[in-house]
């Protein structure tokens, strides 16, 4: 072989480019989306920047086609907005609160494949920031005990099943 190829058949692209943060073209447009459709605490601290790290490990963890499909979703919206009227010509990132609100509900309210695209950017965002453990912890979201209770109700009725299945067959003969 002459060199390397370009075929997909490495591993997934890194979830955050090496470059510095401020020049990722993606970054200004997701932090002001999740701005707009995550609830407004998303603004305190950290929480923007945690959110698009969160957002950064997803992209990572999707197949390339629906990592692709998220960062147009995310141009779309960044450059779409210069044709809303209110938005004067303006991009996402340059609209005030009321104008950027109103334009990502005009998006959703739409009926056709673009805002669907929409709809699943705003879902994963959303999805993002209630990942955040110090959100987990504010609204009440806490799975170990369920989880722990869980296990032990399935130990307790399958405890002797899960012991034969690990002891590999025959074990029991």
């Amino acid at each position: 072989m002459a060199g390397p190829s370009s075929a997909p058949t490495g591993p997934a692209e890194p979830a955050e480019p090496a470059e510095p943060a401020a020049e990722v073209p993606w970054r200004l447009a997701a932090r002001r989306f999740a701005e707009i459709v995550c609830p407004p605490e998303v603004r305190s601290g950290q929480r923007a920047e945690r959110v698009l790290g969160e957002f950064g490990l997803m992209l990572g963890s999707l197949p390339p086609a629906a990592r692709k499909a998220l960062a147009v979703a995310l141009a779309g919206v960044e450059q779409g907005a210069r044709l809303y009227p209110p938005a004067r010509g303006r991009r996402f990132t340059r609209l005030d609160d009321r104008v950027a609100s109103a334009y990502v509900r005009a998006l959703l309210a739409r009926p056709d494949p673009a805002a669907e695209l929409v709809r699943r950017l705003k879902s994963v965002l959303v999805m993002c920031y209630y990942e955040l453990p110090e959100v987990q912890r504010e609204i009440g979201y806490d799975p170990e005990p369920y989880i722990a209770a869980v296990s032990r109700r399935r130990l307790d009725r399958y405890g002797p099943q899960i012991r034969a299945h690990e002891a590999g067959p025959g074990a029991g003969s």
